[in-house]
């Protein structure tokens, strides 16, 4: 079967869907403008997907670490042994014990969602499918419907910019939420913890207001204040969606809030020697005071021809009520520390003197409804 072309005319989608109805095996080779990827197929089936361009932290040894399935210090050991032996990695740390299969294979099976769903997008590059058998393990790979996956992700893709707005970064830190803790023992657990079940079920929560999936029950176990969205979805073994998703649902439910955010560490690149040009300076001083002297004599008339769009103007504000939303939050938190309840309003917090730094009528432009032992906090449209 030969199949080859362009992206742009015959989508990601498109290929799968083939490729599942006509109960293909062999590789499919997908070229982008920054990666290469290859996904194997037995009769219509996803086995694996896979980067050529692997970064380090896309290896099974790193995915593992990351997930404390094991530690340093056991990875170091079995690639030792690799370098000798050449065998795979997910043998050998299967022969020490230090992993089950069911580790193995739900860690596999999660890298190929993940690889296949960042492709689902793509509109550039190009592709290959060569038609061969495949011979893998199947003791660690379980193959994965194309079909099922398809819908999956067609579903994920309407879902995620809603969950994107709310977890804006992978660098966000959540804490639970006071009094969530013992709130949580109230909550129905709808799902399965069985690691082996599909990683994307079609059975839904009920309506009942009280009910959470197993998902969301888990990644509030793991919410503790430190780790960042990235920690809890390398530590849950949910993938980026569910993970994500979760924490969406979980600050829907006021069981947690955003905590702070970390900042990206700065690579900084060492200062190069130069040599000083006093001359420079005085010319580059010269001109600066010229610019002064004409601002000077032009700054009235600028500044009463001078406008701020309503565009402008809005997205000022909405910069304005996004800072403000975080320093009520913190004071609603150290209220509730220290008092042991949350305040009536707004006005009662600023007068307290928890929240300051802030403008006047801030009932105007936030709506808070307290509650026993949590409260909601939303920006007025």
């Amino acid at each position: 079967m030969a199949l080859q072309g362009d992206i742009k005319d015959f989508s990601v989608v498109d290929i799968l869907q083939l490729l599942y109805q006509q109960q293909k095996s062999g590789v499919l080779n997908i070229f982008s403008k920054d990666n290469a990827l290859e996904v194997l197929f037995d009769n219509g089936m996803i086995i694996s997907a896979n980067s050529k361009k692997k970064q380090v932290d896309e290896f099974l040894g790193e995915i593992l670490l990351k997930a404390n399935i094991i530690n340093k210090s056991q990875l170091n050991h079995a690639l030792e042994i690799q370098k000798e032996t050449l065998k795979k990695l997910g043998d050998i740390l299967l022969e020490s014990g230090t992993i089950t299969i069911n580790d193995l294979k739900h860690v596999l099976k999660l890298q190929t969602h993940e690889t296949i769903f960042k492709l689902m997008n793509l509109k550039s590059g190009s592709y290959n499918f060569h038609q061969r058998l495949i011979n893998y393990d199947k003791r660690s790979f379980e193959l994965i419907n194309t079909e099922h996956f398809l819908m999956d992700s067609l579903r994920m893709t309407d879902e995620w910019p809603e969950i994107k707005e709310k977890i804006y970064s992978y660098n966000l830190v959540f804490e639970k939420m006071p009094g969530a803790i013992e709130e949580i023992s109230f909550w129905k657990v709808f799902g399965s913890d069985d690691s082996d079940n599909d990683l994307f079920s079609d059975e839904k929560p009920s309506d009942d207001n009280m009910t959470m999936t197993h998902e969301e029950r888990k990644v509030f176990d793991l919410v503790d204040g430190t780790m960042t969205v990235r920690d809890l979805i390398n530590i849950s073994r949910f993938g980026e969606f569910e993970t994500t998703k979760s924490l969406a649902g979980l600050m829907k439910k006021t069981l947690i809030d955003i905590a702070f955010e970390i900042e990206e560490d700065k690579v900084v690149t060492p200062a190069k020697k130069v040599t000083t040009n006093f001359s420079f300076y005085f010319i580059f001083a010269g001109i600066v005071l010229s610019l002064l002297l004409v601002l000077a004599i032009s700054y009235p008339r600028i500044l009463s021809n001078f406008t701020i769009s309503n565009y402008n103007k809005t997205d000022f504000e909405n910069s304005q009520r996004s800072v403000e939303l975080i320093n009520i939050k913190s004071a609603l938190y150290t209220f509730y520390l220290t008092n042991g309840h949350y305040p009536y309003d707004l006005d009662e917090l600023k007068r307290s003197g928890f929240l300051k730094n802030t403008r006047d009528n801030i009932n105007d432009r936030f709506e808070y409804s307290p509650l026993e032992k949590k409260y909601t906090l939303e920006i007025r449209e």
